[in-house]
């Protein structure tokens, strides 16, 4: 681990690059994507294409009038994702995850422009441009959000912005924390070493936690990451203690009972502070308009590509002979039992030896069509019957044998919770690379579980999207 240098910011300055200085960088980008927009869109509609297809009834208008339109639109839009912390630049975000932030901000920043030019008497602006608008602003600032993630990136690289992490705790969780740290600089984050017992082997301590005073100011801390295992978890007080008038941050990743796998709510009872630590993830009006478009698409998707499914059909019977299909048992929501329809991709005796058993990547019982169905993941579109029927959804953890859920739940804390809500065609674990043989039960457990504890309909849109790039990536996600 590094120690601070003369050459280094010092945790002020790092301070404010972090809180200010980027957080302007990325508004400026943003007001910049809002009025190339706003400009393109006024293009468009007064000189091509639009001015012959459309022409206006009046005069064209000054550019001047478009331009002002799109600042006001920008700095409008800015000071949104300022109330909402859309700039809170500590940690790179991943770019799917800012979509929805821009899409909110978007059509809450026109219309609040568009109420304040209703009262402006002066100067009639084109309807055409302000739709227009819309449509480009959205992917203006997802270029925006990454050119700065970029520049981001480059500035954390060369040390700009990172903030110095000391970790305090032992156990599994603090291991893990750890090794996530130690990824680089452009995670944002320098890990600099650990106060007290180190949770890794072979690393020498910067000192105890009543020492803390001084190695904040030794090694130019930002922030101490407080991950104690249960029995070590009434040392808390002592470390806050000594962390009293130091202007370093206190983060605590809890390890009891798996709470880090849940998203806490804070509930009353008679004016009483309570944690909810368990919810129904998928119920209200958000779960019948998942059910609605998991029957809407796959409907739609079923015919459109009915063409597609005989040509498969008609490979797998040329290659290998009957069945063309192949049906399994899974166990799905509440623990229901259902089956999978798949086109065969291997031998009829593929398990006659071996018992159910897990397939891997070049795995040799796959016959030559199969490899290929396998490959780009085709081998599992009759499995959209199954999503029309309402056994699956388009979106949640991957539904598993009932062999291995048995097995698994014997030794997995909470792995019986995947099934609170539907199996899907993709995950949150597949899009994210744990695939097969290529992760461990226990890894793709850990984002199911994080799936269902923080679904939402737009996360279910984030996976969709990344499923279709895994999938032309050639590394299937369902």
């Amino acid at each position: 681990m590094k120690e601070a240098s003369a050459k280094e910011p010092r945790r002020g300055e790092r301070s404010l690059v972090v809180t200010f200085w980027l957080p302007m960088m990325a508004s400026l980008f943003d007001v910049l994507a809002v009025t190339g927009a706003a400009l393109l869109s006024y293009y468009l509609r007064f000189h091509w294409p639009l001015m012959q297809a459309l022409p206006p009834h009046w005069k064209i208008t000054d550019t001047y009038y478009y331009l002002t339109f799109g600042l006001v639109l920008g700095v409008v839009y800015v000071a949104i994702s300022w109330s909402y912390r859309g700039y809170n630049v500590r940690v790179r975000q991943p770019l799917d995850q800012e979509v929805g932030r821009i899409l909110r901000g978007s059509v809450l920043a026109l219309g609040l422009v568009l109420a304040a030019i209703f009262f402006y008497r002066e100067f009639s602006y084109s309807r055409l441009v302000f739709l227009l608008t819309l449509l480009f602003m959205v992917p203006a600032l997802i270029v925006s959000r990454s050119l700065f993630q970029r520049v981001q990136i480059a500035l954390f690289r060369r040390g700009v912005g990172v903030q110095r992490v000391a970790l305090w705790g032992t156990g599994e969780v603090a291991a893990k924390l750890w090794r996530d740290f130690e990824r680089g600089r452009t995670q944002g984050f320098e890990l600099v070493g650990a106060v007290g017992k180190p949770p890794v082997e072979n690393v020498q301590p910067l000192g105890e936690v009543e020492q803390l005073r001084d190695l904040v100011f030794a090694h130019d801390l930002d922030l101490l990451v407080m991950a104690p295992p249960p029995e070590e978890e009434d040392r808390m007080n002592e470390v806050m203690k000594a962390a009293e008038g130091l202007t370093v941050e206190l983060l605590y990743c809890p390890s009891a009972v798996e709470i880090t796998r849940s998203r806490i709510r804070v509930t009353e009872v008679g004016g009483r502070p309570i944690l909810r630590l368990k919810t129904v993830p998928m119920a209200g009006w958000r779960y019948v308009v998942k059910r609605t478009l998991d029957f809407a698409f796959s409907a739609l998707f079923l015919l459109a590509f009915s063409w597609l499914y005989g040509l498969i059909a008609l490979a797998v019977r040329l290659d290998s002979g009957r069945p063309i299909f192949y049906k399994q048992r899974r166990v799905g929501m509440d623990g229901r039992e259902f089956d999978v329809i798949k086109f065969r991709t291997m031998r009829t005796d593929a398990e006659a030896k071996t018992g159910p058993v897990w397939a891997k990547g070049g795995d040799p019982r796959a016959t030559r069509v199969g490899r290929f169905l396998r490959r780009w993941s085709l081998d599992e579109l009759p499995q959209f019957w199954s999503v029309l029927r309402g056994e699956m959804s388009l979106v949640g953890p991957r539904p598993e044998r009932p062999h291995f859920v048995e097995e698994f739940s014997r030794h997995i804390p909470q792995y019986l919770d995947r099934h609170r809500v539907k199996s899907g065609l993709t995950g949150w674990a597949q899009v994210c690379g744990l695939r097969g043989s290529d992760s461990t039960i226990e890894e793709r457990t850990e984002y199911d579980l994080f799936y269902v504890e923080n679904w939402s309909l737009w996360f279910d849109v984030r996976i969709l999207l990344r499923t279709v790039v895994e999938v032309i990536r050639g590394r299937g996600a369902m």
